[in-house]
C-alpha cells in the first residue's frame, strides 16, 4: 500500500510539472507531438545496484557513486583494445534526475528497485543463465541479443544499457513507431485503438494500442509472445499487461512511467519512471546481424569442445590399495 501511495504522488507530481504553465507542440492532428530524438542514457539503470540502498541518494552520495563510475565502464578481466568493454560504452552521464532528485533506478515501486519475480521465476532465470554458461553447440542455446533478435531496449518499457541509449518517436495520426537504436527494434503503438488483437495473436513486443488523456499518452500492451514473458508453467498465453504514460513536460524533456503486472512471474506489480532528453543524433545502423562473426565463432567452439569431449578416453578407475 505504501509503496502504491509513493507512485501516486510521484504520478501527480509529474502531471504538475506539465501542467507549469508548459504547452506541448501540436501535430496536425491537434494532439501533443511526442515526435524527435531522445535519450535515456545515465548511469541510472532498471534495477538499482547491489550496493545502492535508496531511491533517492543524499546528493553527497550521488556525488561520490558518480565520482566512482563516470568514465569507468564495468571490468572485464579479459578485455581487450577493441573490444565491447573499452570502446563501445556511453559511461559519461551520471544519475538521472526527476524532480531535481537523483535516481539510483528507473523502478520505483518495490522498495527495493528490483524486478519482483516469483521464486519460480528466480529459478527458471538461474537454470537458463547456467545453460547458456556450457551450451555453446547450437544457436538457440544462446539468448535472444546474442543472436542479433531482439533486446529490451524498445520495452515495453523503455530500457537502456550503457551504450547506443537513444530513441527516434515518429507520430501519425494513427501510430506512433518508437525505434530503439540498439537492436534497431521498432515498436508500433496503434493510436486510437480500443481492442487488443485476438488473444491467439502474440508478437514479440506485444501489441500496444494507445490513447490520449489530456496531455499524456497511455499506452496498453498485451499479447506478448511466450517466450517473452518467460511464464515458469510455461503458459503459452500468460497474462501479461504494460501500461506506459508519456508527457512532454518541457522543450528538453519526456517524463515517462509505467507498470509490469503478470501474476504468473511477479509476485506484485512493478511500477517506475524515467526522464528521457533530446539528443542530437543521428540515429546510426545497428548492424548486428551483417557483423555477428561472434556467433559463428561461439558455435564453431561449442561443436569442437564437444567433439573433443566425446572422443577423449575414460578415466581409469582407481587402483586398489595393496593387499585387497
Amino acid at each position: 500500500m505504501r509503496s502504491a501511495i509513493i507512485f501516486f504522488i510521484l504520478g501527480l507530481a509529474g502531471a504538475a510539472s506539465a501542467a507549469d504553465g508548459y504547452r506541448a507542440p501540436r501535430t496536425p492532428d491537434g494532439v501533443p507531438d511526442l515526435q524527435g530524438l531522445w535519450s535515456n542514457s545515465s548511469l541510472t539503470q532498471l534495477e538499482r545496484p547491489d550496493e545502492l540502498k535508496s531511491l533517492v541518494p543524499s546528493e553527497a552520495d550521488a556525488k561520490a557513486y558518480e565520482k566512482a563510475h563516470i568514465g569507468k565502464p564495468p571490468s572485464d578481466p579479459e578485455d581487450t583494445v577493441g573490444g565491447l568493454q573499452s570502446e563501445w560504452w556511453d559511461w559519461d552521464d551520471g544519475f538521472a534526475r526527476i524532480r531535481g532528485q537523483a535516481r539510483t533506478s528507473w523502478i520505483v515501486s518495490p522498495a527495493d528497485g528490483k524486478v519482483p519475480f516469483t521464486a519460480e521465476s528466480k529459478a527458471l532465470h538461474k537454470a537458463r543463465h547456467q545453460r547458456r554458461k556450457v551450451d555453446f553447440d547450437n544457436p538457440e542455446g544462446r539468448s535472444q541479443d546474442e543472436r542479433c533478435l531482439s533486446t529490451d531496449a524498445a520495452g515495453p518499457p523503455l530500457q537502456n544499457g550503457g551504450y547506443n541509449d537513444n530513441f527516434q518517436f515518429v507520430q501519425t495520426r494513427d501510430r506512433l513507431a518508437i525505434m530503439a537504436e540498439y537492436m534497431h527494434d521498432v515498436r508500433i503503438v496503434r493510436l486510437g485503438a480500443t481492442q487488443h488483437l485476438a488473444p491467439s495473436l502474440r508478437q514479440r513486443m506485444g501489441d500496444s494500442i494507445g490513447r490520449w488523456e489530456g496531455e499524456t499518452l497511455v499506452i496498453e500492451t498485451t499479447n506478448f509472445a511466450p517466450e517473452e514473458v518467460e511464464d515458469p508453467k510455461g503458459n503459452p498465453a500468460s497474462d501479461q499487461k504494460v501500461v506506459e504514460r508519456i508527457t512532454r513536460i518541457s522543450p528538453t524533456a519526456l517524463y515517462y512511467e509505467f507498470s509490469v503486472s503478470n501474476p504468473a512471474v511477479f509476485v506484485q506489480t512493478w511500477k517506475g519512471e524515467m526522464i528521457l532528453h533530446p539528443t542530437k543524433g543521428p540515429i546510426y545502423e545497428f548492424a548486428c546481424h551483417e557483423g555477428n562473426y561472434a556467433m559463428e565463432g561461439m558455435l564453431r567452439g561449442g561443436q569442437r569442445q564437444a567433439a573433443a569431449e566425446a572422443a577423449a578416453p575414460s578415466p581409469a578407475p582407481p587402483a586398489k590399495p595393496a593387499g585387497q
